[in-house]
C-alpha cells in the first residue's frame, strides 16, 4: 500500500466525523463518518466536501445565530494562524427527531505543512447521562417535582427579574403541608403515604401555567412559585389548588379526605426568598378536616 493509500486508509478508520484543512480553512480531504453523517442529515458534497472552506461554513453559520459555529470559527482561526496549538468545543446538534452533542476537536497539522484536521466526537451519550444526573440532583425522587434547592433557585431568579411593566406583576408564592401524612402512614402504611404525596403532586402540575415551578420541600410539604403574576390571579390559581387537593384520596379502596394546610404570599420584586417563603407558611391555613 503506497502512503497515500495508507494514510485514506488511516483517514477513514478514524470513527469521528474528521476533515483535514489548508492554512485558508480550504477542505483537503474528509473521512468516510464525514461523509455518511452529511448525507444522513440532508448534506451535500458539493456543501461540506473537498474544495469547500470550513471557515465560511462556519461564518455562514454564525451570522443565521449559531453561537457555537462563531466559536468554533474562532477557535478555528487561532490554530490556523498558529496562535493556538488546541482548540476544543462542546455543541449542540439537534434534529427534527433527537437531540445530539459532538465535541469539536481542532489540532494543527505536524510537520512542516500548515492547516488543521477537525474532528466531531459524539458524546451524546454522555451529555444525557449528565443531563440526567443533574436532573436526579435537583428534583425530588419521589414525586419528580422540584426539590427544596431547585425551587428556592427558581424563587431567586423570578425575585431578582427586572421584568415587570409598570409594576403591575409580582411573584406568586403558594406553600402547602399535609397535615394527616403522619396518621395515613401509620393507619395504611408508608407506601400509602407516598400515594398520596404522588397524587398531590400531580394534582398541583393540572392547575400551574408552564412557566410556575410545583416543588416538595421535605415530608409534606409543598411550594410552587408563579412568576409574573397579579394578585386576582394568585387568587385564582391558589383557589383552584384548594379545590382539586380538598377532594378526597383513594386509599386501599376507601375514599379519604386528607387535610392540608394551603398559604399563599404576593411578593415583590427584591424580596428576600426566605422571607416570602416564611410569609406563605404563616398564612397557611388547613382546607379540610377528614370526615
Amino acid at each position: 500500500m503506497t502512503s497515500d493509500g495508507l494514510a485514506r486508509a488511516l483517514l477513514d478508520a478514524l470513527p469521528d466525523s474528521t476533515a483535514v484543512l489548508d492554512h485558508s480553512g480550504d477542505i483537503l480531504a474528509v473521512n468516510q463518518a464525514w461523509q455518511m453523517f452529511a448525507l444522513d442529515n440532508g448534506g451535500r458534497a458539493a456543501a461540506t466536501g473537498l474544495g469547500v472552506n470550513y471557515l465560511d461554513v462556519c461564518d455562514r453559520s454564525a451570522a443565521d445565530g449559531c453561537a457555537a459555529a462563531a466559536a468554533a470559527a474562532t477557535g478555528l482561526r487561532a490554530v490556523l494562524d498558529g496562535a493556538a496549538v488546541y482548540r476544543e468545543l462542546e455543541y449542540a446538534c439537534p434534529s427534527p427527531a433527537v437531540n445530539r452533542w459532538f465535541l469539536l476537536r481542532i489540532t494543527p497539522l505536524p510537520g512542516d505543512k500548515t492547516g488543521a484536521v477537525t474532528s466531531h466526537f459524539n458524546i451524546t451519550r454522555r451529555k444525557l447521562a449528565e443531563q440526567e444526573l443533574g436532573h436526579q440532583a435537583a428534583h425530588d425522587p419521589l414525586t419528580g417535582l422540584a426539590n427544596r434547592g431547585l425551587l428556592c433557585t427558581q424563587l431567586n431568579a423570578a425575585l431578582a427579574s427586572r421584568r415587570n411593566p409598570a409594576g403591575r406583576l409580582r411573584v406568586g408564592l403558594l406553600y402547602l403541608e399535609v397535615n394527616g401524612l403522619t396518621a395515613i402512614n401509620d393507619s395504611y402504611g408508608h407506601s400509602a403515604g407516598d400515594e398520596v404525596l404522588l397524587t398531590i403532586g400531580h394534582r398541583l402540575r393540572t392547575q400551574v401555567r408552564a412557566n410556575d415551578t410545583v416543588g416538595r420541600l421535605s415530608g409534606g410539604e409543598f411550594a410552587v412559585v408563579t412568576p409574573r403574576i397579579s394578585r386576582d390571579a394568585l387568587d385564582r390559581l391558589r383557589q383552584r389548588i384548594a379545590d382539586a387537593l380538598g377532594q378526597p384520596y383513594l386509599i386501599h379502596g376507601h375514599l379519604v379526605p386528607v387535610p392540608v394546610r394551603l398559604g399563599g404570599h404576593l411578593a415583590a420584586l427584591g424580596d428576600p426568598a426566605d422571607s416570602a417563603l416564611q410569609v406563605a407558611c404563616r398564612r397557611a391555613h388547613i382546607l379540610a378536616e377528614p370526615g
